[in-house]
């Protein structure tokens, strides 16, 4: 790791780089499991959030499913089309720029469910959902 010391101003030499040591670790004991973390820990801190805040978890745990299965799905779809973006787009009333921005997982909220069935109606696709009961 090297930090950098940055010298604003007319005639500034170029920035200085000096190497860093990271701290060695000193701790003795092996560190906690991810799995015992999640398990207790969040469940309680959950269910001490109010229902807005809820409301908030859920809301941003659905965007970044949205945004990564969408673009997922919509990228297999692309690629597995005979047409070129813009076809694709003329023929499903898409944009291309954002089809390929959702593929490449560069949208920040990602498709929405209609969006990812008319287009999958639109290049020939079903898609199919389930829930499977615990």
């Amino acid at each position: 790791m090297t930090d950098a010391q940055i010298n604003a101003g007319a005639g500034a030499a170029k920035p200085r780089r000096t190497a860093t040591r990271k701290a060695a670790r000193t701790e003795t004991s092996a560190p906690r499991s991810v799995a015992a973390l999640d398990e207790a820990g969040f469940d309680a801190a959950f269910e001490a959030l109010d229902p807005a805040e809820k409301h908030a978890v859920f809301r941003a745990a659905g965007e970044e499913l949205a945004r990564t299965l969408g673009a997922d799905v919509i990228a297999q779809m692309l690629n597995g089309s005979d047409l070129s973006a813009r076809e694709i787009g003329a023929q499903s009333g898409f944009d291309h720029t954002a089809l390929s921005r959702v593929a490449r997982g560069q949208s920040k909220t990602g498709p929405t469910l209609w969006k990812v069935f008319a287009l999958a109606e639109a290049l020939g696709y079903r898609i199919e959902l389930n829930a499977v009961k615990k």
